[in-house]
């Protein structure tokens, strides 16, 4: 599978971290497992309409590098700017949500009307989440972009999105699949995670959009 290489996958981890601990898609899936009325297929659902929506975006990202170089000549450079600019903006969004480490919001209202959704409604969702996120979407580009500017064959271009879709949704993943496992036993450590994310939203994904942020720079850096 031409292409691939542990560093690509390093580099991929960066991105799917960004997506992987964004604390909105985790306490919507912890909502509907612990508030929807079929907690199992609608969980499910929310995990399957994620998975589709980030291997999609990342599908279509990854032709950017393959489009630049029919109309330009190949330019390495360009894939380590927009690693730059990704870096630089994860950098400024976190330092943002630093400032506003201690805020507590109101619950969402979103977070009754899911508890509510069928099946059908929560695959949508966990699609919406993704696909409405400008966070989560210019992560999925920079991973794109990587494997694009990276991998020659179909199969370890698939390979490579696959590997940054299960990462990124490792966070959801998990609690379903305790879950499926151990039912309405972990409903109170469920309840307690959602509460502390609630609480300490902010401070969490700064601290994690500071370091990716950062790791990319130093990663830009070294490939000027």
């Amino acid at each position: 599978m031409s292409g691939l290489s542990a560093a690509l996958f390093g580099q991929l981890t960066a991105p799917a971290m960004v997506v992987a601990l964004s604390p909105v898609s985790i306490v919507a899936v912890l909502v509907l497992l612990l508030h929807n009325d079929r907690p199992r297929p609608a969980s499910l659902a929310f995990l399957l309409g994620r998975l589709v929506a980030l291997a999609a975006a990342t599908a279509v990202f990854l032709q950017v590098p393959r489009l630049a170089d029919r109309f330009a000549e190949p330019n390495p450079a360009a894939t380590t700017w927009l690693l730059g600019i990704f870096g630089a903006v994860c950098v400024a969004l976190g330092a943002v949500l630093w400032l506003r480490r201690d805020h507590v919001g109101a619950q969402p209202r979103w977070e009754a009307r899911i508890a509510r959704l069928g099946w059908l409604g929560a695959a949508a969702i966990g699609a919406v989440f993704v696909v409405a996120n400008p966070k989560m979407m210019a992560a999925n580009g920079a991973a794109g972009v990587m494997i694009g500017a990276t991998v020659v064959s179909g199969v370890a271009a698939a390979a490579a999105i696959a590997f940054y879709t299960v990462l990124a949704s490792c966070t959801v993943t998990a609690p379903v699949l305790a879950y499926m496992l151990f039912g309405a036993r972990i409903d109170p450590a469920l309840a307690r995670l959602k509460l502390w994310i609630q609480r300490r939203r902010n401070l969490v994904t700064s601290i994690v959009l500071l370091v990716v942020g950062l790791a990319l720079l130093v990663a830009a850096l070294r490939g000027f």
